[in-house]
C-alpha cells in the first residue's frame, strides 16, 4: 500500500512538472506570435555609397530600429560582382557596412541580382555567389529588369527550390505576383509606395507638404500626414507580411504629381524615424530603397537631359553617360545630373 501511494506521488509530481513546463513554454512562445517586424535594405549598384547616406551617415535611430525590428535583411547589389575571387569585397562591404552595424540588429544576407548576359549568365552569377557565400538566405530581382533576364533568374530559383527565399520589387501592389506571371511564387513583394506619382497613396502622403527646397516640394512629417500615410498604406497594401511597404532613402525618387511641381520623395533618416514612430497600423515589415542618380522630371536633371555630349561636359551640374538610354529619344547616351544635395536633401 505504501509503495502504491509513493507511485501515485511520483506520477503527480511528474504531472505537475509537465503542467509547469507547458505553461512556461507557452509563455515563451507568445512573444514570438507578436514578433517585431523585419527591416529590408534594398541597394542599387553603388550600395551604401550614395550621396544622401554619405551626408547623413545614418540609416535610422538604432533605438527605433531595435524597438521595431528583429533583424535587418541587406539585399546587397551584385551588379559589380564579376570575379568570385577578386570581387568578394563588393558583397561583404554591403552586408558588413558600418551603417548596418550601427543599427545593432542581427543581419541576414540577401542578394539583389540583375541583368543576365552572355558575359555573366544568371546561372554563373548565382552559383558563384552561393559557392563563395554559403550563408546567403535570399535573392531579390527587379520587375523592371529585362523579361528574358527575369526568366533566367526564375529558372535558377526554381532549380534551387526552398533552400532560399525569393522576392521581387516594383510598383505598388497588394498581392504576390501570380505564378503565371513569372513562373514562381515569391516569398516577398516590395511594394514601392513612393514611385506611383498619380495614385491616391501619394496624394495622401503629400497632402500636408509644407515647404519647398531647391525647386522641390518635400514630404511632410507632420503627425496628420504620417497617420494618413499609414492609413493609406494599410488600405492599399493590407497587413500581410509578404507585402512590404517600401520607401525611398536615396536616388531617383522624384515625381511630377501636380502640373510642373517636383515632389522629392526621398526620406532622410530623421523622416524614417518619424514615420516608424508614428506607425500604429499593425504593419510590421518595412523596406528602404537606396537608389542612385535623379529623375529627369526635376532640376538639374531636367536641364541636363536636353544637352548633348559636348554641351553636357561644359555644365558643372551634369555628366555624360554613354551607355545609358535617353528616355526622350530612346537612343544610347544621356546627359544626367551629377550627384549632389539637390532638393530636399539640402536640409538634411
Amino acid at each position: 500500500m505504501i509503495l502504491y501511494m509513493r507511485d501515485w506521488k511520483i506520477v503527480l509530481v511528474i504531472l505537475l512538472i509537465s503542467i509547469i513546463v507547458e505553461c512556461l513554454f507557452k509563455r515563451d512562445i507568445e512573444p514570438l506570435q507578436n514578433a517585431k517586424g523585419e527591416l529590408y535594405l534594398l541597394l542599387e549598384a553603388p550600395g551604401f555609397d550614395v550621396q544622401e547616406l554619405n551626408m547623413s551617415k545614418k540609416i535610422m535611430d538604432p533605438l527605433i530600429a531595435q524597438a521595431k525590428f528583429d533583424k535587418v535583411i541587406v539585399a546587397a547589389n551584385s551588379a559589380k560582382y564579376k570575379d568570385p575571387v577578386a570581387d568578394g569585397h563588393i558583397m561583404t562591404e554591403q552586408w558588413d557596412n558600418q551603417l548596418v552595424k550601427n543599427l545593432g540588429l542581427p543581419v541576414e544576407k540577401w542578394v539583389f541580382v540583375c541583368c543576365s548576359s552572355a558575359v555573366t549568365p544568371a546561372s554563373t552569377l548565382i552559383n558563384n555567389l552561393i559557392s563563395k557565400f554559403p550563408d546567403i538566405k535570399g535573392f531579390l530581382i527587379d520587375s523592371e529588369d529585362d523579361a528574358s533576364s527575369i526568366a533566367e533568374f526564375v529558372g535558377i530559383f526554381k532549380s534551387k527550390g526552398s533552400a532560399y527565399k525569393y522576392s521581387i520589387v516594383g510598383g505598388l501592389r497588394n498581392t504576390i505576383p501570380p505564378v503565371s506571371q513569372y513562373g514562381i511564387t515569391f516569398d516577398k513583394f516590395f511594394s514601392e509606395v513612393y514611385i506611383e506619382g498619380t495614385n491616391e497613396l501619394d496624394r495622401i502622403f503629400y497632402k500636408g507638404v509644407n515647404k519647398k527646397v531647391g525647386g522641390a516640394t518635400c514630404v511632410s512629417m507632420e503627425k496628420t500626414a504620417i497617420d494618413a500615410f499609414w492609413t493609406g498604406v494599410k488600405s492599399k497594401l493590407g497587413t500581410n507580411d509578404f507585402i512590404v511597404p517600401t520607401v525611398c532613402g536615396s536616388g531617383d525618387c522624384q515625381e511630377l504629381l501636380y502640373g510642373n511641381d517636383c515632389f522629392d520623395e526621398r526620406l532622410s533618416n530623421k523622416n524614417i524615424d518619424s514615420l516608424l514612430n508614428g506607425n500604429s497600423s499593425g504593419i510590421k515589415n518595412f523596406a528602404i530603397w537606396y537608389g542612385a542618380n535623379q529623375q529627369f522630371s526635376c532640376e538639374p536633371a531636367r536641364t541636363c537631359l536636353k544637352l548633348g555630349s559636348t554641351t553636357c561636359a561644359k555644365n558643372k551640374n551634369c555628366t555624360w553617360s554613354q551607355y545609358k538610354n535617353n528616355p526622350d529619344t530612346d537612343t544610347v547616351g544621356v546627359c544626367s545630373s551629377l550627384p549632389g544635395n539637390w532638393g530636399c536633401a539640402t536640409t538634411w
